[in-house]
């Protein structure tokens, strides 16, 4: 279970956002399983090497510009210290919100990659390089991969037209699987809940189309709208996947049938922020017993963990009803629905025509009128998938000298102010407040870049990029599922080092700050330390609360699901946090 510094902190930071023209933006959603890793006991915090003195709020980081001096701070602030910022900024066509802080640090950070990676293009000389070169061409080859077609997904669409039962189902999720291509439900490694050292299987509800399950089983006009435009898509996806209209339009409503029926029997929002409640430690007999039409070993062989034993389910009552659709509904909605979430999975790789009916959809949902260019979607795909090598060159350039030492020493400096915050809260008693120290005193945090980079073994031809991608998908499955059955991995990074964003693992108890958003105006070595603190200490004061949320505090310090709170105090805190 992990803690996203998401959502929540959009709100500290000028940003405005697109209408949308039928629905709101979807909820973020995780696409990333790895653990972050833990580091060295924090530096003991430093004295001040940059006061403040009189001088421009350019000199010490700040934006004149984005402010508004007409306005009267102590009536409306955030049009004093954001309304010059408003007045001058358009949101781009290809995104739907902007934002000063998050927003124009990943656009800056994308122009950057694109820059690094067109020079690699004409001169790669280290293999790490030579590989980056390779991924990114590839992508940037459009008349190749129009000229190519759907030929290269041949082989993964062959795997779902064997689907004649609920046998041949089970065995082409299990190899679609195995190819870094997830289906109906989702597999991860996870640290054990009762034992934080170990790592073991974790198996999620999933198969929606829609962002949540309410979409389907809310009836307002609004998400009635949104199913009628989904099924439109997914007949539209369908035609791309060489269905003939008139089939596609039939097949897309039984798909929207199946998922609605899927999302019944998955848990809501709500329910899955309930540690206690996800972890379900069935092990591998208790899920053979709650689905059994599916043939398990033929899964658990495919993505090489014949065996493991060890696996937690966040919901069983979603394997118990799943399983009686695998039966109840017929092979060929199930072979439709294979095919338009293959297509999904594999719109980036295909032709261009493919993505843009996706983006049709996604544009009704978001607002964003406009695909961002070919070369951010590139740069995007060669960070998410070669984050480490791509890592080492933003190092080099944007995150030099001093900047990680002047970061952890800051940080370092806020955690303290925490941990006096925490001595004098009056409703907390003496016993639960020395754990809450014990948990702050042992939280770990990493800044910058992980302690050592990633190989990444896979092999590319250098020319086809749906072959490209879909060896890097394959091996970044396998990576992952050799991590189940082992010792937690505390070097492992969940997130890439030029990534705008930061995070909190309750099971770790640690916190992660990627180089990618410790740039300006959240961070810089060369800002006083007022800005810094008011910038990106926002971000560190977030996720050192999420150790003590209401997920966060059922985890000890060693990253152990168990209470630690006397009980008058956990009354206490249950009560304050209903507001």
């Amino acid at each position: 279970m992990r803690t996203f510094l998401l959502s929540s902190l959009l709100l500290a930071a000028c940003g405005g956002t697109k209408p949308a023209t039928t629905a709101p933006a979807p909820p973020p959603t995780e696409t990333t399983e790895s653990k972050p890793a833990e580091v060295a006991e924090a530096p003991v915090p430093a004295k001040p090497t940059k006061p403040v003195t009189n001088v421009t709020l350019a000199a010490i980081g700040l934006d004149p510009t984005a402010m508004d001096r007409k306005a009267d701070p102590c009536n409306d602030f955030y049009q004093f210290a954001c309304g010059g910022w408003i007045a001058k900024t358009e949101i781009a066509a290809d995104k739907p919100i902007a934002m000063r802080s998050f927003v124009d640090i990943e656009d800056k950070n994308l122009e950057y990659e694109k820059g690094v990676l067109e020079g690699l293009r004409q001169k790669a000389t280290s293999p790490v390089e030579k590989q980056l070169a390779a991924y990114y061409g590839s992508c940037m080859d459009e008349p190749t991969i129009e000229k190519l077609g759907l030929a290269p997904f041949k082989r993964l669409t062959a795997i779902v037209d064997g689907v004649k039962d609920a046998k041949s189902l089970s065995i082409a999720i299990a190899t679609l699987r195995a190819e870094g291509f997830p289906m109906l439900f989702s597999l991860s490694p996870a640290q054990d809940s009762a034992d934080a050292r170990n790592v073991i299987a974790d198996l999620e509800q999933g198969g929606l189309g829609l962002p949540d399950r309410d979409y389907y089983l809310n009836d307002d006009a609004q998400n009635k709208g949104i199913r009628t435009a989904y099924e439109g898509h997914i007949a539209d996806m369908l035609v791309e996947m060489g269905r003939k209209p008139a089939v596609a339009k039939t097949e897309a409503a039984s798909i929207v049938a199946l998922e609605t029926e899927i999302a019944k029997v998955s848990k809501d929002k709500v329910a899955r922020r309930d540690p206690k409640g996800m972890y379900n430690k069935i092990d591998r007999d208790g899920v053979a017993k709650a689905m059994p039409h599916f043939e398990w070993p033929t899964f658990w062989k495919a993505i090489g963990l014949d065996k493991n034993k060890d696996v937690t389910v966040g919901s069983p009552d979603f394997l118990v009803g799943v399983d009686k659709l695998l039966t109840s509904t017929k092979p060929d909605v199930w072979r439709a629905y294979l095919t338009f979430h293959l297509a999904g999975q594999i719109a980036n790789y295909a032709p261009k025509h493919f993505k843009d009916t996706q983006f049709k959809f996604a544009s009704a949902l978001t607002g964003q009128p406009e695909l961002p260019p070919r070369w951010k979607r590139c740069s995007s795909d060669a960070e998410a998938t070669l984050g480490d090598s791509l890592g080492q060159l933003f190092v080099r350039d944007r995150f030099p000298g001093d900047s990680k030492t002047a970061a952890e020493t800051q940080v370092a400096a806020i955690t303290d102010a925490m941990r006096a915050n925490l001595a004098q809260l009056p409703w907390m008693d003496p016993a639960t407040k020395q754990r809450a120290a014990d948990k702050l005193k042992a939280m770990t945090y990493q800044i910058g870049f992980p302690r050592k980079w990633r190989d990444y073994t896979f092999k590319l031809d250098g020319k086809t990029w749906a072959a490209n991608a879909i060896a890097a998908n394959k091996f970044e499955s396998a990576r992952q599922m050799a991590k189940i059955g082992k010792p937690v991995d505390k070097d492992d990074w969940q997130m890439t080092v030029p990534q705008v964003n930061a995070y909190y693992d309750p099971q770790l108890n640690g916190m992660v700050f990627p180089a990618g958003i410790l740039q300006p105006p959240f961070y810089s070595v060369d800002a006083s330390i007022p800005v810094n603190l008011g910038a990106m200490g926002v971000v560190v004061g977030h996720e050192l609360t999420h150790g003590f949320d209401d997920q966060g505090a059922q985890y000890d310090a060693v990253g152990n699901m168990t209470n630690w709170w006397q009980p008058e105090t956990e009354k206490q805190f249950k009560s304050r946090t209903q507001c």
